[in-house]
């Protein structure tokens, strides 16, 4: 498909070259409490393609050619069979669905658009990346904010088009919280062991360069029930675009047992897989204070998203039994160590959280758990294999803590501070 001529003529009203992406009026990017001009487009809609792709002639450039646009923070499920008449299309479960509701609001709309960006030239696969606003009630409105909102679509965080971020993040957040559309684990149908509990946490990003270390990002999964094997042959686990990992046929995990995928090459075993990525695929919260983040999803055969991590948590982060159950300290001098004492009444699965001193992070192994009471220590410089109860060894070949200043913290995989120990030049 051929990319058309871009869009609106300058304020002159002259004719604009075939092309010329950036020629286009500034406007507001429709991102709520954001004043940041982006480039805006006006035009009507020739098709649609599934729930966050169309085709839209622009207005006055000079041609009838339609451009294709990739709708800028979404992603919707796959369709695979695409037509104008809604009965032909086929696709994954919530696929056709979402397709239905960006025409609803394109109709309501008598199929007008205004599409905006940060960056003119910002593409995908070829395709426009852009905001996409329909008129409702005489005012542009966001049919992104909308799609994510009524969970007809994961957040797909953007490193360009980045002002979209933390505001679908948050929307996200709250249909996962009120399981809407793609968060209802029960919505394609009766599933496979529908009554079984799920945890799942991923590791989403490595010590030093994520790409010299692939497999320092990894996702596990927990079978949360007390007796019963979960089967997850046929199973897959994405994460916010459309990178996938299916499971073979044999994999079962037993009752409170966890298995991990990681993002690299490997082996495959009972309890650990390799997605054989070369690349790293999670996006780091942290990047350039653009709001980024992601998610990892775990679908069973029918299509129903039965456990998931989103990060960074932005809004209501909630923590349940580890609200203030932790206590942290820490002794730089001489062989360097982290003590860790449960202040609460309940036991607590270490594994589900992570030590840090940045840029370094421990991960607890899943025997790892702390009794009412109990004290653990982790010493820097120790070997794993002599773990013993209460005694964890961070597997460090040196000192890591600034004898100067430091700190340490504990965090769920999710990037919620449980606890922090700071000293001398250095706060928490």
């Amino acid at each position: 498909m051929l990319l058309a001529t871009v869009a609106v003529a300058l304020a002159a009203g002259l004719a604009v070259a075939p092309g010329d992406a950036s020629a286009a009026r500034k406007g507001s990017c429709l991102v709520p409490g954001v004043n940041e001009a982006c480039s805006v487009w006006f035009g009507r809609v020739t098709w649609v393609d599934d729930g966050d792709t169309l085709r839209v002639d622009l207005d006055r450039d000079g041609t009838r050619t339609p451009i294709k646009v990739r709708v800028t923070g979404i992603n919707a499920m796959e369709q695979t069979v695409y037509s104008s008449t809604p009965s032909r299309r086929r696709g994954e479960c919530h696929a056709l669905t979402a397709t239905a509701r960006l025409e609803h609001y394109l109709k309501r709309s008598r199929m007008r658009v205004r599409l905006s960006a940060q960056d003119p030239e910002s593409r995908s696969a070829g395709r426009w990346r852009r905001s996409l606003a329909v008129k409702l009630g005489g005012t542009w409105r966001d049919v992104g904010r909308r799609m994510v909102s009524e969970g007809h679509a994961l957040w797909l965080p953007n490193k360009t088009e980045w002002l979209w971020n933390r505001d679908y993040s948050v929307l996200a957040e709250r249909a996962s919280r009120a399981g809407r559309g793609i968060w209802d684990r029960d919505a394609c149908g009766v599933g496979p062991q529908e009554h079984i509990p799920i945890s799942v946490w991923s590791n989403t990003d490595a010590d030093g360069d994520d790409n010299d270390f692939v497999n320092g990002e990894w996702t596990k999964i927990r079978n949360r029930h007390p007796s019963e094997t979960l089967s997850l042959g046929g199973w897959w686990l994405r994460d916010s675009a459309l990178r996938r990992f299916t499971f073979p046929s044999y994999t079962r995990l037993a009752p409170g047992e966890t298995l991990t995928v990681y993002n690299g090459e490997g082996p495959d075993s009972w309890s650990e897989f390799f997605w054989k990525l070369r690349y790293p695929i999670f996006e780091n919260s942290a990047y350039r204070g653009k709001s980024m983040g992601d998610g990892a999803y775990l679908f069973d055969p029918l299509g129903d998203l039965r456990g998931w991590m989103t990060y960074p948590c932005r809004e209501n982060c909630t923590v349940g039994a580890w609200e203030g159950a932790l206590k942290l300290s820490a002794k730089p001098a001489g062989r360097e160590n982290v003590k860790i004492r449960n202040l609460s009444a309940i036991a607590l699965p270490m594994e589900q959280v992570r030590l840090q001193s940045p840029p370094y992070t421990y991960h607890f192994p899943q025997d790892a758990v702390l009794g009412p009471g109990e004290e653990m220590t982790v010493w820097v410089t120790g070997d794993p294999a002599e773990d013993d109860g209460l005694t964890r060894n961070w597997g460090e070949t040196g000192p890591i803590l600034d004898n100067r200043g430091d700190r340490v913290r504990v965090v769920t995989y999710n990037d919620i501070e449980l606890d922090c120990y700071a000293y001398g030049r250095t706060s928490c």
